[in-house]
């Protein structure tokens, strides 16, 4: 593996340990096991083979992540039908010291100590540990109450990805007419995401009531201008066979998929950035996992979702 010479790479195999030529210092120490584990069955992607996306990604990825409390999905046997999964929200004490939490109480009080994911060894750390997906929040811990994007999640559900396809581009359209920037990605897994960055305008700004408020209302015109297939029914018995258009996500604790981060699919399939004309009925999810994703990242030149970030 071509790991990073940022962190020292010591893996651990029949009970031995061999550190790998890739060190600068020792108290830079990440240890990684089991590396010949299955993760994903479909394709036989490895733990070693996560550690390593991670790793080649971590420049794009951690822009996204730094700084914004994580739900981390952790699958510690891998993506399978009787294995556990865990959605951790609370950073255990044992944690190393070199991770930061934030402490976002419940609303009955109950303290969260959510972990922040700022540098390649904390993410590389976490990934040893078998977390596959980073859940973040739309704010920054800095700011927990003002987002700095905002989330339509385009959800298939019983509809085609081509219908999911269509209700992105009317979307798109939609948000062009108003002038604002607006990009997509795939979610990982069935659907699209289509991010705007907040605030959005002089005129659109504020706190989560205001992004969640408007970005209901967009949804709404994209519903009633393909009623046949879109819908912002929140009963899954209602919507039938049409299109999920989600604006409900954008409040404070809820969270999101970033791009560059791993799905817990059978074939490991990844959240990747998309121009708005690769947006076609060719298109197939599926067809971003692993190492197909790495490769393409490895070809970018700048990542197309920057803005998101607050950089440019």
């Amino acid at each position: 593996m071509d790991w990073p010479h940022d962190v020292r790479v010591a893996t651990k195999s029949a009970g031995k340990t061999s550190a790998s030529s890739s060190s600068l210092s020792p108290s830079s120490d990440v240890k990684f096991t089991n590396l010949d584990r299955i993760v994903f069955p479909a394709s036989g992607y490895t733990k070693g083979d996560v550690l390593e996306f991670y790793s080649a990604v971590a420049a794009k990825l951690l822009p996204h992540l730094r700084d914004r409390p994580v739900t981390l999905e952790r699958l510690p046997e891998g993506v399978t039908d009787k294995g556990p999964r865990f959605w951790q929200k609370n950073t255990p004490s044992y944690y190393p010291s070199f991770i930061p939490r934030v402490n976002f109480p419940t609303e009955d009080g109950k303290p969260v100590h959510y972990a922040l994911v700022n540098d390649l060894r904390s993410l590389l750390w976490l990934a040893n540990q078998n977390v596959l997906t980073f859940h973040t929040w739309l704010s920054r811990a800095k700011s927990p109450d003002k987002p700095d994007f905002v989330l339509f999640d385009i959800d298939p559900h019983q509809s085609s990805f081509a219908n999911a396809v269509t209700v992105a581009k009317r979307l798109h359209a939609i948000l062009d007419e108003e002038g604002l920037d607006n990009f997509i990605k795939t979610s990982g897994k069935s659907g699209l995401h289509v991010l705007v960055p907040w605030p959005a305008s002089r005129q659109l700004k504020g706190g989560y009531d205001q992004s969640r408020g408007w970005a209901i209302k967009i949804a709404d015109r994209v519903a009633a201008a393909l009623p046949k297939i879109a819908t912002t029914e929140r009963s899954i018995a209602k919507r039938g066979s049409r299109v999920y258009v989600d604006a409900m996500q954008n409040g404070r604790g809820k969270h999101a998929v970033p791009p560059y981060v791993l799905r817990p699919t059978a074939e490991g399939t990844v959240s990747m950035p998309l121009a708005w004309k690769e947006l076609t009925a060719k298109l197939s999810p599926q067809q971003f996992d692993l190492k197909t994703a790495m490769k393409r990242i490895a070809k970018m030149k700048a990542d197309p979702l920057i803005a998101l970030t607050g950089k440019k």
